[in-house]
């Protein structure tokens, strides 16, 4: 010890000689010697990757869990993560009955051991000490919900109604510490009226912020809203009920994208257009024929086409008919509903989105990350979700995208991983439900801390 303090005396820059000393530290049983040499390696120059293991070990023998946690990710990337060091810092969550943060230790480690018996066996234990939660989804169904039921099946004990009357939802909202009502329809208005016997939150997406319903639900009875954010939406839900905000704690978390599942292609500018969406007078159809009506004429190559269902009479009739009108039956195909549009979208250059208003445009951003370039109608809150760049207003600007030539697909599938991370997502909605679990009906609305 006395030669390494010498020679980090003349050499304070020397990585290997800090974490040399933490070592010899740790060994004699000075922890907190220790801890401050590791810390002071792991900020130099040419660190020794070890070190970030010792740091973490340090960490867990100084009982500092949440510290271990947050370096899980660097040692995985080195390559250094261990399971002893995991099940060590769960256990100590686990005496502390921090379930929330024994089961991310957890969550996390699986990533790099998902086959590890031990792990789950230890995700087995936590899991019955932590929130039950019952998810009720009506007809809309959970389109945009699986991905998250998924993660958070992972941590908590999940079930889903799947009756037909009151008294089973009141059955299921009793079994459930906290009840989450994907969309404001009428199974979250039939919640909100039931006795309070545990915490809920309902999820707002678009279209019921236009709809009644957001009358019919008693907002001071729900403990959470979640919307993905785009403004214009909350401004038509204020339209209904112009007090929501004192009466229910509003949440903006986006809709997260796991790109993880989305594979890239790098791709270049041509002349196959892609349009997925079931054509419904919200998705604009007259505008996206009016922008093919003047592209055609500038270069008749360009072709469109279009994947989903012709959900309504009166659209159908009339895409059928300007068709015809503007010369366009050899330009616009249309290839029905797809059950893998990313293969669908495979072959094609461009997404073009019309729509009237989107709360975010999910279909959008995933093919965004698998490298198409995306040409976006300005709709109201268009400018909050996407980039500038990627936005037109008149048929005019929608051919200056297409003709231009630029095209980056990386920069497409970077700007959805920078803003719209199905990780980043899944750790706002990890917060706002370890708010509600940490505070059970019974215990007061006292919360304990703000989300």
């Amino acid at each position: 010890m006395e030669w390494i303090r010498h020679f980090l005396h003349t050499q304070p820059f020397s990585a290997a000689a800090w974490c040399d000393a933490g070592v010899l530290f740790f060994a004699m049983g000075q922890e907190e010697d220790a801890l401050r040499h590791f810390q002071r390696a792991v900020q130099l120059p040419d660190c020794p990757k070890e070190a970030w293991l010792y740091l973490a070990r340090t960490y867990a023998a100084t009982g500092q869990p949440e510290s271990v946690v947050r370096l899980m990710e660097t040692l995985a990337a080195e390559g250094i993560l261990d399971e002893p060091l995991i099940e060590q810092t769960a256990s100590q969550f686990i005496q502390r009955q921090d379930w929330t943060g024994a089961a991310e230790t957890i969550r996390r480690a699986m990533r790099t051991f998902p086959q590890s018996e031990t792990l789950k066996a230890v995700r087995e234990q936590i899991q019955p000490h932590r929130a039950k939660i019952a998810f009720f989804c009506g007809n809309d169904g959970m389109t945009f919900l699986k991905d998250i039921v998924e993660a958070l099946g992972q941590r908590h004990p999940v079930r889903f109604f799947e009756g037909t009357t009151t008294q089973q939802m009141a059955e299921l909202m009793r079994w459930s510490d906290i009840s989450w009502f994907e969309w404001c329809t009428n199974l979250a208005q039939l919640g909100s009226a039931m006795p309070k016997v545990c915490r809920t939150l309902v999820r707002l997406h678009r279209y019921e912020a236009y709809s009644d319903f957001m009358r019919q639900i008693r907002w001071e009875n729900i403990d959470r809203l979640l919307t993905v954010g785009n403004s214009f939406v909350i401004d038509a839900l204020r339209r209904w009920v112009p007090d929501v905000h004192s009466r229910v704690r509003i949440v903006s978390i986006p809709n997260g994208v796991d790109v993880e599942r989305i594979k890239f292609v790098p791709r270049r500018a041509g002349k196959k257009l892609a349009f997925a969406a079931s054509l419904r007078m919200v998705k604009n159809p007259s505008l996206l024929l009016q922008c093919m009506a003047q592209l055609h004429r500038l270069d008749p190559e360009y072709k469109l086409y279009i994947a989903g269902d012709k959900t309504e009479l009166l659209t159908e009739q009339y895409m059928d008919h300007q068709i015809r009108q503007l010369g366009l039956a050899d330009t616009i195909f249309f290839d029905g509903w797809q059950k893998d549009i990313q293969t669908w979208l495979a072959d094609k250059n461009y997404l073009i989105v019309t729509s009237i208003i989107e709360s975010q445009g999910m279909g959008c951003l995933e093919a965004m990350a698998s490298g198409m370039r995306p040409v976006i109608h300005n709709f109201p809150g268009a400018g909050e979700i996407y980039d500038p760049a990627y936005l037109f207003n008149t048929p005019r600007e929608f051919c200056g995208h297409i003709l231009s030539g630029c095209y980056d697909s990386t920069e497409y599938r970077e700007f959805v991983e920078r803003r719209y991370s199905f990780w980043r997502q899944l750790l706002k909605i990890n917060e706002v439900i370890a708010v509600l679990e940490a505070n059970p009906v019974g215990a007061g609305r006292q919360e304990v801390c703000q989300v």
